[in-house]
């Protein structure tokens, strides 16, 4: 039964773990180390410069006759807020293409273990840096289809939020929201699929991936669909006991690493999710009899 497909599917990625272990293991080191560092970094002078901050507001709140002092605090506020952004914005960005390598390399590496083949540490990465700019673009176009779906939910649900004090209206936009949730699960399954494409199929991005993830998928969304969820539940429960541990979590250092556990934790879910739309792009393709072969231009060998 189609119902029970992604049961194979996520059997299926379990078992492609093992082969191109080496590579597997030293893109994975790799990336949770240098994102684990980055996001410590981040994590440790946030909590410095909003602690400068608040500290220089209270200061600020006392000094009531020194206009001398109270015009360098402000000046000293700016500044922090400054670098308080910039260092936001610039790790932040690093992060995410870090993040956005990884999810290439996990494509990579998960489609020629389908395939039963090897690749070598020189072309894997020629590869990633060939497929890196055909997946940004296509993930550009997924992003402002999901932001604008995010404002088209937002504009609707506002008036029914709003009205916080009727229950029957708040009832209903509750319900819209979850509806919402799920219309989005089942729209990404395409968006999804358009990022493997665009990794794995040559001159392949953008709104032709999409297009062709959306003809793709025919016959096989409903599995998309039940992964999304599935991987949506597994992200929620992660973040709730991250929720629990971080109450806990007394001093700063407990804290960021409660918060790399979530951080962690989460791009291993991510990962798996990958890995899964990998296959899933295997089964489609067989759903379709269409076969599918290497096209990179790279040497090959059997596992």
């Amino acid at each position: 039964m189609e119902f029970f497909g992604f049961l194979s599917i996520l059997k299926e990625s379990l078992q492609l773990l093992p082969r191109n272990k080496k590579l597997l293991a030293l893109t994975s080191f790799i990336y949770f180390l240098i994102s684990s560092i980055l996001f410590s970094i981040l994590n440790f002078k946030l909590k410095f410069l909003i602690h400068d901050i608040t500290l220089k507001v209270s200061i600020l709140s006392i000094s009531t006759s020194n206009t001398l002092k109270i015009t360098k605090i402000i000046a000293d506020i700016k500044e922090d807020f400054q670098i308080l952004l910039t260092l936001y914005v610039a790790l932040v960005i690093i992060l995410f293409f870090i993040s956005f390598l990884y999810a290439i390399a996990t494509i990579i590496l998960s489609f020629i273990s389908y395939n039963n083949t090897n690749i070598s540490l020189k072309d894997f990465v020629l590869r990633i840096s060939r497929a890196f700019k055909y997946a940004i673009i296509t993930g550009l176009y997924t992003k402002m289809f999901g932001i604008g779906y995010l404002f088209i939910i937002l504009f609707l649900l506002s008036p029914l939020l709003i009205s916080t004090s009727n229950i029957f209206l708040f009832s209903i936009a509750i319900f819209v929201g979850i509806i919402s949730f799920f219309f989005f699960q089942y729209l990404s399954v395409v968006w999804i699929l358009a990022l493997i494409i665009s990794v794995v199929e040559e001159d392949c991005y953008g709104i032709k991936a999409i297009a062709k993830a959306g003809s793709l998928i025919k016959g096989k969304r409903l599995n998309g669909f039940i992964l999304n969820v599935l991987f949506s539940i597994v992200s929620l429960l992660l973040y709730k006991s991250y929720l629990k541990m971080n109450i806990g979590a007394k001093g700063i250092i407990n804290q960021t690493l409660v918060s790399l556990f979530l951080v962690n934790f989460s791009s291993l879910v991510n990962f798996l999710c990958l890995v899964a739309y990998t296959v899933l792009y295997f089964h489609c393709k067989k759903n379709h009899g269409e076969e599918v072969e290497l096209q990179w231009n790279f040497e090959y060998s059997k596992v």
